[in-house]
């Protein structure tokens, strides 16, 4: 059997197993008031409510380069808020981060940030504990969340020495589960691009590869996913995250992004 064929088996065990992990957290001594918050609203997440009365934060990162584990750091932060379906600009996040490390041409080609725009900006231990805050106890969306997961977790676990608790949707993942039921696109390999993952749900992305932007087309794909995912029965957090959500332990992605 084939780890694909293990998901959804894991994703059950992994859920059941998150609670004792949050209780073993709490026990510790010197914990944040505010990690200690997070895990506390991440441990009463109700997951059988209604879609339509769940809340999500979708976010975006933009990176010195592809590789956490190497040394590449983050250099800007963006999310946007979507309850009862609708995006919330007025409540959303936006940060310029000093990486403490070059920022390589290559890459600041694509994103557009110079070593000149992060002089002065706050550095992401900062920054952290501000998104943390607004996060609270929403899912967290991202378009192949395995790679912002890498640079997130990686910060987290050097402060707090353990990863973030939010639960968290792929938006790629979502759309190849909620495209196998349509017959046009059964059994056909999708671009999982985001640029291309928007086309299909007729959404125009300004900005891309800067991370509000792409935070911001990301939230608008989600939320015609939503619509879909009504109109296939998936009706409660509990069944999206189902089919569309996978710890970072299980692997990674290998389309491009």
């Amino acid at each position: 059997m084939v780890v694909h064929d293990l998901w959804p088996a894991m994703r059950l065990i992994w859920f059941g197993f998150k609670k004792f992990y949050y209780l073993y957290l709490l026990r510790r001594k010197g914990l944040p008031g505010l990690i200690r918050n997070h895990l506390q609203a991440c441990l009463d997440l109700e997951l059988t409510r209604p879609l339509g009365e769940a809340e999500f934060v979708v976010f975006d990162m933009e990176t010195t380069g592809l590789h956490a584990k190497r040394g590449d750091r983050i250099v800007s932060i963006s999310a946007v808020r979507v309850k009862q379906g609708r995006i919330d600009l007025s409540d959303s996040f936006h940060e310029i981060v000093d990486p403490d490390r070059h920022i390589p041409s290559e890459t600041a080609v694509i994103h557009g940030i110079l070593p000149s725009m992060v002089h002065g900006k706050p550095t992401f231990e900062e920054v952290l504990p501000s998104f943390i805050s607004y996060v609270g106890s929403s899912v967290l969306v991202a378009h192949h969340a395995w790679l912002d997961l890498s640079f997130l977790n990686q910060e987290m676990i050097r402060l707090y020495r353990f990863p973030i608790q939010s639960l968290v949707i792929d938006t790629a993942l979502l759309d190849r589960v909620l495209r196998s039921k349509t017959s046009f696109y059964g059994g056909l390999e999708l671009n999982s691009t985001l640029r291309a993952t928007a086309e299909r749900y007729h959404v125009r992305v300004e900005g891309h590869h800067s991370s509000f932007g792409d935070a911001l087309a990301t939230a608008q794909v989600f939320q015609q996913m939503l619509k879909l995912a009504k109109k296939q029965d998936i009706l409660r957090l509990r069944d999206l995250l189902r089919r569309a959500y996978r710890p970072v332990s299980l692997g990674q992605e290998t389309s491009s992004i």
